[in-house]
């Protein structure tokens, strides 16, 4: 076994990232473009509310009553269309993501070195229609998800069946014992959501990455032997996923923690250099979640590659004759030679 195999596939995964940094810095700063676009609507209508009418620093920490009250018709009217703006913004981020899937296994599967953009580029461009119609079954699927956790079968399986909640009461839930009890209840449905959420995006992944392996373009049977793949081996698939998703918290428990530090005592009087920290500081934060995603496809690379089993293609050549190692010529259809080689 060499040392490279005896490496965690986190660890290999988490290196072939951090060695591509054109790639990940280029998706870290087009997603700050379109966040950007948002955050500068804001901007304009603060602006226009807040000049020449409130003291300085007063509205600092909380815009308070009075400010809400002033400005309550234009501030539901700007986040109409921040919502709207963002749902929009939100739809295009998940259309890039289906772009960047390509370029990471296209970059992740080569072993050249060099010209990454381009060649990530070229991979996004080459696998993003079979990633798209990927995407829409996961939204599909997480839809479905969603009314099995939220709707009608939580609310009689669950609430009604092992709860003994009434048809009537499955809003308000006023016949439980306790508060406490109603509250389990919703951690226990997140959680359970958030669960298949999971677990829906890692087999998304992986299928995208069998799509890749394979260069095949059925995103239904990529996804169907993905659940086959990850049911028969959910240890080795599920695990640098985990791992990857404990190193995404652990840079967002420190990050926040030194948000904490500095930006705790924010005051009328905070220096310029204290700002910018704290705008680096987030800043490096989603940075580094761009980072771990294209980890995840590496790691996706190296788990498909030991568990997934080579297709058989069609050889170009065989149709063809040539000496060995030389050029093949392929044999037409109404090649007499073609037709005595045949005969």
């Amino acid at each position: 076994m060499s040392e490279a195999t005896k490496t965690p596939i986190t660890v290999r995964a988490l290196n072939g990232a951090v060695g591509r940094t054109a790639v990940w810095v280029s998706c870290w700063l087009i997603f700050e473009l379109l966040a950007l676009t948002v955050a500068m609507g804001w901007f304009d209508w603060m602006s226009g509310a807040l000049q020449n009418r409130y003291a300085p620093g007063t509205l600092l920490n909380d815009l308070g009553a009075n400010f809400r009250i002033d400005h309550g018709a234009s501030m539901s009217a700007a986040s109409e269309y921040a919502a709207g703006l963002g749902a929009i913004l939100a739809f295009i981020a998940l259309l890039f993501g289906a772009f960047t899937g390509g370029g990471w296994l296209q970059i992740a599967l080569e072993r050249t070195e060099g010209r990454s953009l381009r060649r990530f580029f070229g991979g996004s461009a080459r696998f993003f229609w079979r990633f798209l119609r990927l995407m829409f079954i996961q939204m599909l699927l997480l839809a479905a998800l969603g009314w099995v956790v939220y709707e009608t079968p939580w609310e009689r399986f669950v609430l009604g069946g092992l709860m003994g909640v009434p048809d009537g009461d499955y809003v308000s839930l006023e016949t439980l014992d306790s508060e406490a009890t109603v509250r389990n209840l919703a951690w226990v449905q997140d959680g359970l959501y958030a669960l298949l959420f999971a677990l829906v995006s890692s087999w998304s992944l992986y299928s995208r990455t069998r799509l890749a392996l394979h260069d095949t373009k059925s995103a239904l049977w990529a996804g169907l032997c993905t659940i086959a793949t990850i049911f028969r081996n959910p240890i080795c698939t599920l695990r640098p996923l985990v791992l990857l998703f404990c190193v995404d918290l652990i840079v967002v428990y420190a990050c926040g923690q030194a948000l904490r530090s500095f930006g705790g005592d924010l005051s009328p009087e905070t220096g310029l250099a204290t700002l910018l920290i704290i705008f680096a500081i987030g800043r490096f934060a989603v940075a580094m979640r761009h980072l771990t995603r294209g980890a995840r496809y590496y790691a996706a690379v190296h788990v498909s590659r030991e568990l997934v089993r080579p297709i058989a293609k069609p050889d170009p050549w065989k149709e063809s004759i040539g000496g060995p190692g030389g050029p093949r010529y392929p044999l037409g259809e109404d090649d007499e030679f073609a037709a005595m080689v045949r005969g």
